[in-house]
């Protein structure tokens, strides 16, 4: 299905041609006159370019059309600050940024940071007797999870320390922080309670733009880690 979905999308852009290194420096000063109509033209020049790069990353926990879609943003960030008049052509230099961005919504949406053992030995019955799991695989391809984005990297290992069911109380607690519209992302990003959906499937489902999608679930997370940290405090240090 993934596959397939590309596979059109290359179909889409397929008709983009190369550039030549004049093209794209006279692409690159209209570009800082304000030119829309070249930045359009010089970031539809390379999409292919940015799908190149964002099949390197595939299978770190992030969707491939959500890879080329953060790809697309790098490369539109390169091309709004391309100086074709310092002899660089454009790709050697947006190759940063496509990757910086990829990198960022890898971290962001997979989460980089493993749940503790324990935690995932403990929830396996309860993930048989009850819908909501916080630590379901994500996207059910990979071993990362909303509560690897909660828990706290820098915490000098703190987190395993606490008895996992703790954890995944305050886990579960921090849900309950999201108002409708963040909670909807959070469930249908994370596949709490559904089948795991991707930045465009949920922005086409809310009516929304993907951006404005990615700003939701961005404020949600930030809003979770806050609770999550907080119950996790209280259940640490319960009131004698």
């Amino acid at each position: 299905m993934e596959e397939s979905a590309l596979n059109r999308y290359l179909d889409e852009i397929g008709h983009s041609s190369m550039l030549t290194d004049d093209e794209e420096r006279e692409l690159s000063r209209k570009i800082r006159e304000g030119d829309k109509q070249a930045l359009s033209k010089l970031v539809e020049a390379n999409l292919k370019f940015v799908v190149a790069v964002a099949r390197q990353y595939k299978g770190h926990g992030v969707a491939m059309e959500d890879l080329v879609s953060e790809g697309n943003i790098g490369l539109m960030k390169a091309a709004q600050k391309f100086d074709g008049d310092k002899g660089v052509r454009f790709v050697r230099f947006a190759v940063g940024h496509v990757r910086t961005q990829i990198e960022k919504a890898i971290d962001q949406q997979g989460g980089l940071y493993r749940v503790p053992k324990d935690v995932a030995d403990v929830t396996v019955a309860r993930q048989q007797s009850k819908a909501l799991s916080v630590d379901a695989p994500l996207g059910h391809r990979t071993s990362m999870s909303l509560l690897s984005v909660l828990i706290n990297p820098d915490a000098s290992q703190a987190d395993e320390r606490v008895h996992s069911e703790a954890i995944v109380e305050a886990a579960e607690f921090a849900l309950q922080s999201l108002d409708g519209r963040e909670s909807q992302v959070v469930n249908a990003f994370f596949g709490i309670n559904q089948e795991r959906e991707t930045m465009a499937e949920i922005a086409e489902d809310m009516e929304l733009k993907r951006e404005r999608v990615r700003q939701i679930r961005d404020k949600a997370v930030r809003k979770l880690r806050k609770a999550y940290r907080q119950k996790l405090m209280e259940l640490r240090n319960p009131a004698r």
